[in-house]
């Protein structure tokens, strides 16, 4: 049986795979935002490869809307302590009822930490499915800045000499950004009042937002305050 990949999206580490057979098993998708903590929870995958699929692990939903920095962005996880190890990543979170109400996706794997495993919430992933379904691909909202903070910058060596906000080092041309004047050494500050701390941050903002919609960005540019509203674009591929 061959798959056929309909679209992945690099952000979430989600993909959907269409498989031209009938009479499949299927699941039921349940809601995450009416999980309570402490409900049971059951894992499903394949950890550590084909030798342990279907591999089942049970133990509670630990905790809900946690919110953790994977590369550059920020999610909103589901935590449980049913055993997550690789392999498990993109195998169903499931409640007692069987429907499936996360996406497995990272564990917290430090020396003397354990059952601190994360889902995806179903009700996040099924917009992103979907439009890998039918586009192949996630729009998301695109402002045309390069940026960095003070962690990312001392990843590469650099002291970032700002107390707030994320510096601008790029600015694509043509952009959203370009269009309003945003320039190199700009400090953005808040997007519709949200403080921009982070490339995190910003990119989470970002994510929520329209393409097409109008938004306030707020700079420091040489020591003045400065606001200035460009229109958002869709990413480019």
């Amino acid at each position: 049986m061959i798959g056929k990949m309909l679209g992945v999206d690099s952000a979430t580490d989600l993909a959907v795979v269409k498989v031209d057979a009938t009479g499949l098993p299927t699941v039921t998708f349940g809601d995450s935002d009416s999980l309570s903590v402490g409900e049971p929870a059951i894992a499903i995958g394949n950890p550590l490869g084909l030798e342990f699929r279907g591999s089942v692990t049970v133990g509670v939903i630990s905790a809900l809307n946690r919110t953790i920095e994977i590369g550059d962005r920020k999610f909103k996880l589901i935590q449980t302590d049913a055993a997550i190890n690789p392999g498990n990543s993109g195998g169903a979170l499931v409640n007692a009822d069987g429907q499936v109400v996360g996406i497995n996706s990272a564990k917290i794997s430090v020396a003397g930490v354990e059952g601190i495993g994360f889902a995806i919430p179903i009700n996040s992933a099924q917009p992103i499915l979907q439009s890998l379904v039918e586009k192949g691909k996630v729009i998301r909202a695109y402002l045309g800045v390069g940026i960095v903070d003070k962690n990312s910058a001392a990843r590469y060596g650099y002291v970032l000499g700002v107390d707030q906000g994320s510096y601008v080092v790029r600015v694509e041309a043509n952009g959203p950004a370009d269009r309003v004047g945003i320039r190199k050494g700009d400090v953005i500050v808040k997007i519709d009042g949200t403080d921009i701390g982070s490339v995190a941050d910003l990119r989470a903002v970002l994510d929520n937002l329209p393409v097409g919609r109008k938004i306030t960005v707020t700079i420091i540019r040489d020591g003045e305050t400065v606001t200035v509203n460009p229109v958002l674009a869709e990413m480019p591929s």
